[in-house]
């Protein structure tokens, strides 16, 4: 599905005694990336100690945890293969979650309790694998990596706010993104047919936004040292993100607003943007980061307007 690149590969093994041990290699899809759990501001991840994946056997729905522990994958289950020769498939995904009792119904994040930080990304960026293996085909290895590799599930966007001048003072108090669907809850489906995997909605669609207040502001500066991250479920088709930030200007308060953030936000890609904050507008600009495929935007421009509410 997306352009894959050298990977970061991680074993995880479990030694059986008089049976066929099995042992499995994971890597990500993307342009130059290694793991996942810990996400860093140039979007290159890792996975960390302690980290979770669920992993279904074959003809099996229910998943084993997997635990890396010592710069090792852990299971308390039985891994093994039924035999040497014929091939099965096998699904796993991050993060574990004990809730998951079925591969139709893979519990998935909730979008809605996000932090909007680079720290606080990984818990909830889900990862999706499927690959068929047979014990003689890779010495006993299940491989989730090439075409296997694991799959981000969400679109990555990120928004920078920068003042226009040196001189200001500009302190965020809050920011608001909002869209049909982009934060609703979802679990994920691997079916019994490959074609048929993906992202399935549960209840109805809405627009529920989702903001960040900083009770103590956060003053901005020219270089961009402020961003919001957030995940959003990928759209097949042209929607609207909604962007809008509460701030003060040399003790003024401001609203600055768009719907001018449109597009297909695709599973895996990165949309990131720069907005800065001036009189006449407020300038939206694409950027790209490397470890996501990563989509360019072009320039935004929107109104600020006084706050008369406060």
């Amino acid at each position: 599905m997306f352009a894959l690149a050298s990977c970061q590969q991680e074993e995880m093994s479990m030694s059986q005694q008089g049976t066929l041990d099995l042992h499995v290699q994971a890597s990500i899809a993307g342009n130059e990336m290694s793991a996942r759990s810990v996400t860093a501001e140039d979007g290159s991840s890792d996975f960390k100690e302690g980290d979770e994946i669920g992993f279904f056997m074959p003809y099996s729905s229910t998943p084993m945890k997997w635990t890396l522990a010592s710069g090792s994958w852990k299971t308390d289950g039985k891994a093994e293969w039924k035999d040497k020769v014929n091939e099965y498939s096998f699904c796993a995904y991050y993060p574990y979650a004990k809730e998951t009792t079925s591969s139709a119904q893979v519990v998935m994040p909730d979008l809605s309790k996000q932090t909007g930080t680079w720290n606080g990304l990984g818990e909830y960026d889900f990862l999706f694998a499927r690959c068929l293996a047979s014990y003689e085909s890779n010495n006993g290895t299940v491989s989730f990596t090439g075409s296997s590799a694991f799959q981000h599930a969400y679109s990555l966007v990120s928004v920078t706010l920068i003042k226009d001048k040196e001189g200001e003072e500009v302190t965020l108090q809050k920011e608001s993104f909002s869209g049909e669907g982009f934060f609703d809850k979802h679990y994920y489906k691997f079916d019994d047919k490959a074609s048929l995997d993906g992202m399935v909605a549960v209840g109805e669609s809405s627009a529920s936004p989702l903001t960040f207040t900083y009770e103590e502001g956060v003053a901005l500066d020219i270089e961009g040292s402020h961003s919001a991250v957030i995940l959003l479920n990928p759209s097949v088709s042209e929607k609207t993100l909604s962007y809008s930030a509460a701030y003060q200007r040399d003790g003024i308060s401001y609203i600055a607003h768009t719907d001018g953030i449109k597009g297909e936000f695709k599973s895996g890609y990165c949309y990131k943007y720069k907005l800065r904050l001036t009189k006449e507008g407020l300038a939206v600009v694409g950027k790209e980061i490397s470890q996501w495929n990563v989509e360019s935007m072009e320039d935004i421009l929107i109104e600020e307007t006084p706050d008369n509410q406060q």
